[in-house]
């Protein structure tokens, strides 16, 4: 298929339409009035609406590497990657860090100064915690007997392929004008991630009215607290969310 074909279908409102309607056929084919919803990272975002145009369909919501704020995000990924290359004296990255200043500005945040920035605040730890690279994590479709070689490159290629679509329209995320949440909402919150940085989501939840509300920090975790730390992510969905579908 020519990937063009579907192009204008990468939209945030597609996508949230999309998981609207997965959610309606699995309640349906496992006879359950309401499900579980958890949304990771650009996921995040089309969970959180999803929630909020369909509360009815969901028990409660959980939010990984939640996004509020976009652009706030690209803010604090950029001051702590400048503060880390400053602390450590590492030239290139503040040449390069340098280069986007200010970050993100008024200039168009465009995916070559996203990866300025990301790049630098993820070599100290701010994707996998205490890590430089998240190589287990890029790799792991590498070990699926679901994939070939071939394939698991097309990953990256859809990838870069869906943000060239969708990459301006998340740039406007913004959540933090949502005071008021329709079913009981929880944010798992890395501490040192500065990939999707845990302070906006933080303070929203510290702030949101919601039938109940739950934020659970994971101290040895950035952005991919799910494989950082899976026991902890287990035991924290059967502690706080599993009772919420009871």
């Amino acid at each position: 298929m020519d990937p063009e074909t579907i192009a204008d279908t990468l939209t945030i409102a597609q996508y949230v339409a999309d998981a609207i309607e997965l959610a309606e056929q699995i309640r349906e084919r496992y006879g359950v009035p309401k499900l579980i919803l958890i949304g990771h990272s650009w996921g995040t975002i089309i969970a959180t609406q999803a929630a909020l145009d369909r509360p009815d369909l969901f028990h409660a919501y959980v939010g990984v590497g939640q996004v509020i704020d976009a652009r706030a995000n690209e803010r604090l990924c950029f001051e702590y990657a400048l503060d880390q290359a400053r602390e450590h004296n590492h030239t290139e990255a503040l040449e390069q860090l340098e280069s986007i200043a200010p970050y993100p500005g008024d200039e168009p945040v465009t995916r070559e100064r996203i990866i300025v920035a990301r790049q630098w605040a993820q070599y100290r730890g701010g994707l996998s915690a205490y890590r430089d690279d998240s190589k287990y994590f890029f790799g792991a479709p590498e070990l699926s007997p679901e994939y070939t070689v071939e394939e698991t490159e097309t990953i990256g290629e859809g990838n870069e392929f869906t943000l060239g679509r969708v990459l301006d329209e998340m740039l406007t995320v913004d959540y933090t004008g949502v005071t008021e949440f329709p079913i009981p909402v929880l944010m798992f919150l890395g501490r040192h991630d500065y990939t999707t940085p845990a302070q906006p989501p933080a303070e929203w939840i510290a702030a949101v009215e919601a039938p109940y509300k739950q934020a659970v920090w994971f101290e040895h975790s950035a952005h991919l607290a799910p494989w950082e730390e899976p026991g902890k992510f287990l035991v924290s969905l059967l502690t706080y969310v599993r009772p919420l579908a009871d």
